[in-house]
């Protein structure tokens, strides 16, 4: 379990593969160990490197409230302190927010960008749902409870299709679990990159599935537009959660076209395409 000091922070994290290096920075809630469907392909071609946020996972912190910032500074850190000068950099959800934080606060540091699943500012309607999953926690919900909430919001209605629904007793949350989580929702609501968009000047690529309701595909299509080197895909069917199967050969593409070591090539006009 290899972690490395921060600023203030204790970070846990994995490096897989070798090549340029391409920084995975996850979502709400979620761990590196979110990624490991599509690490055995994104680490035949690249040196990945994976971590926890700071609220969640085994990366250790002070307990107290945090920002967007300190999550980018956390992830320009965690470059730094492995040497990296340079990196491609792929987020997801909020770990999109983290991502577009980290080009704006450290350009130095990211070569070109991925956002999925992502946005420039938060739905409200989604908002509203994180916030009573939480405080359904906090009244006594179990964990197992808060995430069955969130894979409805996050999965397409084809993966519940024959699925039963069980209804039963779970442990509390631990309370650690639950601060940390309540914190990432502060910084979630407080991001806001819509008056900073233009300022993103490295080749970015931006994925959404076309039945995502955490995240409608609006977002992404305005989080696109508002990037001026930007490319827009769109994975048929799939929701806030993208198959791996969806998203990696799309992601593998793009950085291929964009090797870090290459000069600063042209902007591509954006586009629009679909992928099964």
């Amino acid at each position: 379990m290899p972690k490395i000091k921060v600023g203030d922070a204790v970070i846990h994290y994995h490096e897989q593969g070798e090549g340029e290096p391409l920084l995975l920075i996850t979502g709400f809630y979620g761990d590196l160990y979110n990624w490991k469907k599509a690490l055995p392909q994104l680490s035949s071609s690249y040196r990945v490197i994976t971590f926890d946020n700071r609220g969640s996972g085994h990366t250790e912190a002070p307990n107290a409230g945090f920002t967007m910032a300190q999550m980018a500074d956390d992830a320009a850190g965690l470059l730094e302190a492995l040497d990296i000068e340079r990196a491609h950099v792929l987020g997801w959800s909020m770990g999109g927010n983290v991502a577009q934080e980290l080009v704006l606060r450290h350009p130095e540091k990211v070569a070109n960008l991925v956002l999925m699943s992502t946005y420039a500012v938060e739905p409200n309607r989604s908002r509203f749902a994180i916030d009573a999953m939480i405080n359904s926690v906090r009244e006594g919900a179990s964990m197992e409870t808060f995430q069955t909430m969130m894979q409805t919001w996050c999965s397409t209605e084809s993966f519940f299709r024959g699925k039963a629904s069980v209804c039963e007793l779970g442990e509390s949350c631990d309370r650690s679990v639950l601060n940390g989580l309540a914190r990432q929702k502060a910084a979630l609501d407080a991001f806001d990159s819509r008056e900073r968009l233009h300022k993103i000047a490295v080749p970015t690529l931006v994925i959404h599935g076309d039945e995502d309701i955490m995240v409608p595909l609006c977002f992404g299509e305005r989080l696109a537009a508002g990037i001026a080197r930007s490319e827009f895909e769109i994975v048929r069917g799939a929701g806030h959660l993208l198959p791996s199967k969806g998203y990696v050969p799309l992601v593998l593409d793009f950085l291929a076209k964009h090797p870090i070591d290459a000069m600063a090539a042209e902007a591509r006009p954006p586009g629009i395409s679909e992928r099964n």
